[in-house]
């Protein structure tokens, strides 16, 4: 079982969030650096993920909310992906 902790603290915007979110879950080379392509690839992920995601700016809206919300829909989708919020 893999698992990433995503910490809002640690991206200055939404491009570092999809390098990194890109390297640590390796999704391939081609994949975009949109929500849809963020979404597309997790629910192409086979093995069983959990990723936790921690909040840290109570405003609603940011791009890291964004983010947050297309990840917990795409694991809805997807059974491999498990989220934690925190």
């Amino acid at each position: 079982m893999r698992e990433i902790t995503i910490d809002e603290r640690d991206f200055a915007g939404p491009r570092d969030f999809m390098a990194w979110i890109k390297e640590a879950l390796e999704f391939p080379e081609y994949a975009g650096n949109s929500l849809a392509a963020l979404h597309d690839c997790l629910g192409d992920i086979c093995e069983p993920t959990t990723i936790s995601i921690l909040r840290r700016n109570p405003e609603p809206d940011t791009w890291f909310d964004k983010a947050s919300l297309c990840i917990v829909r795409a694991s809805m989708e997807n059974d491999n992906v498990k989220v934690r919020i925190r």
